[in-house]
């Protein structure tokens, strides 16, 4: 089994002297459907007062095969968009690189402004499907980081739908990336077991300061914009000013 381990530590969240205006422009010309979300994910940072800060934002996707109904409704492909629209207030390359979890190679692209319809289920139908395995993944996540040089903090937003099998692998890597700049937030929907990822924080012995859980319930695109980013941002923020 590799091991947990992560490359050495590097940045940790300064802020910039001053953030470039979000990128809403560059989604009204490429993307015009994500405009109204990708305002409500700006007022969420606004109401927070993170707006002025950047950070990359990574999405992992949960592949499992028990995740397969909800790729076929096109809740996964939903899901992706509105990161991606949050992604539009806070990075500004109009791109967030997606990782199927799917087993020991876990599949790396990127959802962007100009291809983003249909993308998901384009790309999800060239994986296997996975078993659970959640770290590779995130080491997978960690590595494109640390290998494209950013000085700004990342969110890598796991969308999870049931527990993983290598729980040792995943708190290990946790608490060896606190010092990354690397804020994890787990999102949870689907109809499989979460209570893993929700009482990752629940030890008096062991607290994750860069972790987070958010349940966005079995449809998360019944759950309204100002409710959805809340929860997306929340402890994000907490942590950005920590």
């Amino acid at each position: 089994m590799p091991s947990a381990s992560v490359p050495e530590p590097a940045r940790r969240n300064a802020p910039p002297a001053r953030r470039l205006p979000a990128e809403l422009p560059k989604v009204e010309q490429l993307a015009p459907r994500l405009l109204t979300p990708a305002r409500q994910a700006g007022k969420a940072l606004v109401d927070r007062d993170i707006a002025h800060r950047r950070a990359a934002v990574y999405l992992i996707l949960d592949h499992d095969s028990a995740m397969g109904d909800l790729y076929d409704s096109f809740a996964v492909q939903a899901f992706a968009e509105r990161v991606l629209a949050l992604s539009a207030n806070l990075d500004d390359d109009g791109s967030v690189p997606v990782i199927f979890s799917s087993g020991d190679q876990p599949f790396l692209e990127e959802i962007r402004l100009d291809n983003y319809r249909g993308r998901i289920e384009q790309l999800h139908t060239q994986v296997d499907w996975g078993w659970g395995n959640v770290a590779e993944s995130m080491r997978r996540a960690v590595r494109h980081y640390q290998e494209a040089g950013a000085t700004d903090p990342a969110v890598v937003i796991t969308q999870v739908g049931d527990e993983p099998f290598d729980k040792a692998e995943v708190r290990s890597l946790l608490q060896n990336s606190a010092a990354l700049g690397v804020f994890w937030l787990f999102v949870g929907f689907g109809r499989g077991r979460l209570a893993f990822y929700k009482n990752l924080n629940a030890s008096a012995s062991v607290t994750f300061t860069n972790v987070a859980f958010y349940d966005a319930s079995k449809n998360p695109g019944s759950v309204p914009d100002e409710h959805f980013y809340a929860g997306l941002v929340d402890a994000f923020a907490a942590w950005l000013r920590h």
